[in-house]
């Protein structure tokens, strides 16, 4: 949702009419300054047969629900942020030509993606592709859309480990969170737990080094306060950290659909800006968390790194586009 709604922004600040279509679980990130209905979609891949005949049945009350937001609405372009609530309205705007440009945060695109590049006037890539996938549309590498807030300009380094698994947490992370915060008592730690397992850390005997944090909307404000972060490699909190300059140990989750978190970090490890260390590795992460704590220059040099590998104006470049698409 973050990526759809900051470039809404971006279209709302230059003057245009934006309608933010999602589902029932995204409609409460949608600010109330900003129009936005509910079309029904559920997942279909991965779901028993059930959920599947319920998904289908789902996606065509989605797409006719679609076809009269469209006719009610007059969009000179739909825009697809990428994901199963995204697709009714696609397809919609397909069988009524209006121009589709589709967000792509992964390294491996998602079946949406694929599904639809067919239909796009162009695809915008917050990672690059991974080698050996092709897409059957014009592709531009702008960086993954980030909320202007989570941009620091002149970010100062930290002086805490901050430990994150995304918005949700991650057991596996924030069990080594704690376990890591017991083995270096002079640091300072923050988990951020997500809300499923902080009842389960709090339970714990309490470090007084150690910082939990069950849930925050602002990542920026754990951001000014990092040193080196420990965390998995989904695309956006990824892409937040590097532009950040945050010097980062990445463990990929390993049951990611298309292993695309695996393909994510293996692109920041390539280019020197992280650390990448497969979960059934997950020992290495304590004396690479010792030698980044020890040595400035390697922070400072992944840190650079980082900060150089993700474009900071990727709302302003897609807009662009798209109005340039659109004139032509």
């Amino acid at each position: 949702m973050f990526p759809a709604l900051a470039l809404a922004d971006e279209f709302s600040d230059a003057g245009d009419d934006v309608m933010m279509v999602t589902d029932s679980r995204g409609i409460g990130f949608v600010p109330s300054g900003l129009e936005a209905r509910i079309v029904p979609s559920t997942a279909f891949f991965g779901r028993s047969v059930g959920d599947k005949f319920r998904s289908i049945a789902g996606y065509f009350k989605g797409k006719k629900e679609s076809l009269e937001l469209i006719d009610t609405f007059s969009p000179q372009a739909v825009i697809g942020a990428g994901g199963y609530a995204s697709f009714p309205v696609i397809r919609a705007a397909k069988k009524k030509r209006i121009p589709i440009f589709l967000l792509e945060q992964n390294s491996v695109p998602g079946r949406v993606t694929r599904l639809c590049a067919s239909s796009a006037r162009e695809i915008y890539l917050g990672i690059p592709v991974v080698e050996g996938v092709s897409l059957k549309a014009r592709t531009v590498f702008t960086g993954n859309v980030l909320r202007r807030s989570v941009i620091l300009v002149s970010r100062k380094e930290g002086k805490k480990i901050l430990v994150l698994g995304g918005s949700g947490g991650a057991r596996r992370l924030n069990y080594l969170g704690y376990e890591l915060a017991q083995k270096f008592p002079r640091e300072k730690f923050i988990i951020l737990t997500g809300r499923r397992d902080y009842p389960e850390l709090k339970a714990r005997p309490p470090l007084a080094n150690l910082e939990l944090v069950e849930f925050t909307s602002h990542p920026e404000e754990l951001y000014t306060q990092t040193r080196v972060a420990i965390s998995r490699a989904g695309a956006i909190t990824l892409s937040e950290l590097l532009v950040n300059g945050i010097p980062s140990i990445l463990v990929p989750f390993p049951h990611a659909v298309d292993d695309h978190q695996l393909h994510n970090a293996l692109w920041a490890h390539k280019a020197n800006a992280a650390v990448m260390v497969p979960e059934q590795e997950i020992k290495r992460a304590e004396p690479l968390l010792k030698e980044l704590i020890k040595d400035k220059a390697l922070r400072k040099k992944m840190g650079e790194q980082a900060h150089g590998l993700v474009p900071q104006d990727a709302a302003r470049v897609i807009r662009e586009r798209i109005e340039k698409c659109l004139a032509a």
